[in-house]
């Protein structure tokens, strides 16, 4: 995320390029056993294929993990492109092999019996050497990270679930724009960027903010900045006459963050470092989660209230 943003008002609905539930982005998870297993298929590939001569039965089973094991790593999102141009040669190579030592899967002893010299299954060892080749080199310009363990957090929780930092029946009644800002934040934080992690963990709580001013009957679409948010809530609590008030705790807890943390993060030349990333990080989620549990316990209440009168109504 840039770090210039809007001054106002971001994180609002309608301020905003809204983000893609999916989160979107280029990094992704390496699974590295998927390689390790890789390199065991063709390694055993290698030593099956070493005799002068083989009977269609080893050749089969020396073969028949192959298209799976390199149709995974084709299918995968990896940046190998000249590889996979390669693993397709190598897998067309092997069911090859496979479609002529057992024809739509019909084993028969005469098949498997049969013996092979290894001039005419060279072209699968030549395949191999040839991926192995092209990978290597491939290699080269694929960078690979390592990322290190954050706080007390699982990295690849923290990299791919992010918005697991809110207690399930919280996540469950936010927006799908306020999951994907806990999971970017979160991915931030595990990639060393720790004042965007402040931003959108700021975003997140603004669009919770959003939500809990609008469930008090609180119209929005003027509100321009936190203060606006703040003197709304401050507004309806002042209100003797209002039915339903937030709470005090969370109007200055808002307030608190906005004068320490927002406002601060909105100038260039303040920053955050780790252990003020995850602090802001693990506030935005205390602070969403005391909102939307007080917007839950509202819609219960209001649903028992209109059930009650449901059944009032129906026994009179």
């Amino acid at each position: 995320m840039g770090q210039a943003g809007a001054f106002f008002g971001f994180g609002r609905r309608g301020w905003y390029a809204a983000p893609t539930v999916a989160g979107g982005g280029r990094v992704k998870r390496v699974n590295l056993q998927q390689y390790f297993v890789l390199a065991e298929t063709l390694s055993a590939v290698r030593q099956a294929l070493a005799p002068n001569t083989l009977k269609g039965g080893a050749l089969y089973f020396a073969l028949f993990q192959v298209p799976t094991q390199m149709g995974a790593f084709i299918n995968d999102d990896n940046g190998f492109s000249a590889s996979k141009h390669a693993a397709r040669d190598l897998v067309s190579a092997a069911q090859s092999w496979l479609d002529r030592i057992a024809p739509n899967s019909n084993f028969t002893n005469e098949n498997f019996d049969q013996e092979y010299q290894s001039w005419a299954y060279q072209s699968v060892l030549q395949a191999v050497d040839i991926f192995k080749n092209v990978f290597q080199t491939e290699c080269r310009d694929v960078d690979v990270y390592s990322v290190g363990q954050i706080s007390i957090y699982n990295t690849s929780a923290l990299v791919s679930a992010g918005d697991d930092i809110l207690p399930p029946d919280i996540k469950a009644n936010v927006s799908p724009e306020t999951r994907v800002e806990f999971t970017s934040a979160a991915k931030c934080l595990a990639f060393d960027l720790p004042t965007s992690c402040g931003f959108h963990s700021l975003r997140a709580l603004e669009l919770v903010m959003d939500d809990y001013l609008a469930s008090f009957g609180v119209k929005t679409s003027g509100v321009k900045s936190w203060m606006d948010y703040i003197k709304a809530a401050q507004k309806l609590i002042d209100d003797d006459k209002a039915q339903r008030k937030p709470k005090a705790k969370v109007a200055a807890m808002l307030d608190r963050m906005r004068e320490l943390d927002r406002n601060p993060l909105m100038h260039p030349r303040d920053t955050l470092d780790e252990v003020g990333a995850d602090q802001l990080f693990k506030l935005c989620a205390i602070t969403a989660t005391e909102m939307v549990r007080e917007m839950i316990a509202f819609r219960s209440a209001e649903e028992a209230s209109n059930q009650a009168l449901l059944e009032t109504v129906s026994s009179a």
